[in-house]
């Protein structure tokens, strides 16, 4: 007999999933809100004093034979639901997005019934059927997300739950729901937008309650800033709400993104101006010229700690184009540098398109060399040594980092004059998708190819970049 001491009270998968078991009565809290079977709790009587004969006996006869080991004990294999979920807590949550960090505790405290966990059980689904790239996970996420719709419907005719940080929580994750789920849709604009209006909505109800913690700047400031890039990819004016709600988040929120997004409002109504032939000409140039020398100034005054590091390379490495590369802090910094390129991109493209004055090519010049700082990012995601997260076959991580890079190669490739820096990219992409199983890199491959006129913007829905980017 063997005394091992004061033993875990907590159920079988706590245990296996090393959390914390809350001991409630019946069933803990954690399988509740998992929505798994609990097993109950055991007696700790029962527990302290344990029979190890047969325990020895196994380990002497495993010693003296060579037979195969015996298969390690599992727990109760994880049902569909809280597998996919689990991964877009541990992946897209913990992993690569940085701008979700009030989900986690909403959720540890959400109920079981309520919008918030529906939603996040649509949510999960949509992003397996995005890195799959499943039609029959789709078609269950779609179900899921009706559920989850109809769970919101409910909460808000309760007006204490409509205005909870919890339900706006939820409809920023429908939100992204929608950019995931109709990343291949090119003509979605009616659904892309519904979820980000109505969140506005809630946030002009909530009034001060917008600026009560953190966590409630931090919805608000998703709300801005993901209202704005919708705008910007439906070519829609930005509501005159949204610059209110910016003006009040002001003394609340403080960080280099918050910055790059009041740019990317005034963007997104020059994007708007120009499709409703409101504005060309002299006075498109104007703006553009303007916007681009703010996108400047941002990027020459970004954080020193986003400083990128130049690996020098003497052999010839196709994954490179020329001879270095540059790898960033973080894949993070890296999307904001690379968003802020494109927008000044984007502005260049205008000033080419419209400056009749430009004797000197200086919009082209421009528009050259951004590309090049675009490609420079590319080769840490792609080189297997460069970084950690890096492997061949590409690693799932590894693979949401190159799908986030499509867009801005897309349009670097599309504006740049330079036929080698065009070259190198449609190779990249190609193996982009050999090695990561990347369909969608192939397919903005073969848009490169027949030089089609699709514009960055619907590229980034067509690649998911606009939920993995927020």
């Amino acid at each position: 007999m063997v005394n091992r001491g004061r033993p875990s009270r907590d159920c079988l998968p706590c245990r296996k999933r090393k959390l914390r078991c809350d001991l409630q009565a019946q069933v803990c809290g954690q399988c509740q809100r998992a929505r798994i079977l609990c097993h109950g709790y055991r007696k700790i009587e029962d527990m302290v004093f344990h029979d190890e004969t047969t325990s020895t006996e196994q380990k002497v006869l495993a010693r003296r034979s060579l037979a195969l080991p015996s298969k390690p004990a599992v727990g109760p294999p994880l049902s569909w639901d809280t597998s996919f979920r689990e991964a877009f807590f541990c992946l897209y949550l913990a992993r690569f997005s940085q701008s979700h960090t009030s989900i986690a505790p909403l959720y540890s405290r959400a109920s079981v019934a309520g919008p918030l966990v529906s939603s996040v059980d649509a949510i999960s689904l949509a992003f397996a059927a995005f890195q799959f790239n499943s039609q029959k996970l789709r078609s269950l996420a779609n179900k899921t997300y009706l559920n989850a719709i109809q769970t919101l419907s409910q909460a808000l005719c309760n007006p204490k739950i409509s205005t909870s940080d919890e339900t706006l929580q939820a409809v920023l994750l429908l939100d992204l729901c929608e950019k995931f789920a109709n990343c291949h849709l090119q003509n979605s604009n009616p659904p892309w937008m519904i979820h980000i209006k109505g969140a506005m909505s809630l946030v002009e109800a909530r009034g001060n309650r917008n600026f009560s913690s953190p966590i409630a700047c931090q919805l608000a400031s998703r709300v801005a800033e993901a209202m704005a890039i919708s705008c910007g990819s439906a070519a829609v004016p930005v509501p005159n709400s949204l610059p209110t709600l910016r003006g009040n988040l002001d003394g609340f929120v403080f960080h280099a993104n918050w910055e790059f997004a009041a740019l990317v409002v005034s963007v997104a109504s020059l994007r708007a101006d120009i499709h409703s032939g409101e504005l060309k000409g002299e006075a498109a140039t104007d703006r553009a010229r303007e916007l681009d020398r703010s996108l400047a100034v941002l990027q020459e005054n970004l954080p020193r700690s986003w400083k990128s590091k130049r690996v020098q390379r003497v052999e010839q490495d196709t994954h490179i184009l020329g001879h270095y590369y540059d790898v960033y802090p973080s894949h993070a910094i890296t999307q904001t540098c690379n968003a802020i390129r494109m927008m000044r991109l984007e502005m260049n493209s205008i000033l080419r398109e419209y400056d009749q004055l430009d004797s000197e090519n200086s919009a082209s010049n421009a528009i050259d060399r951004i590309a090049r700082q675009i490609c420079d990012t590319i080769p840490q995601f792609i080189i297997a040594e460069a970084r950690p997260e890096n492997g061949l076959p590409f690693l799932p991580l590894q693979r949401l980092h190159c799908c986030s890079m499509l867009p801005p190669l897309y349009l670097a490739a599309q504006l740049s004059t330079d036929e080698d820096l065009r070259g190198w990219i449609s190779q990249t992409m190609e193996y982009m998708a050999e090695w990561g199983s990347l369909q969608m890199a192939r397919d903005i491959a073969d848009l490169l190819k027949t030089k089609s006129d699709v514009d960055y913007w619907t590229v980034c829905k067509l690649t998911g970049s606009y939920a993995l980017n927020a």
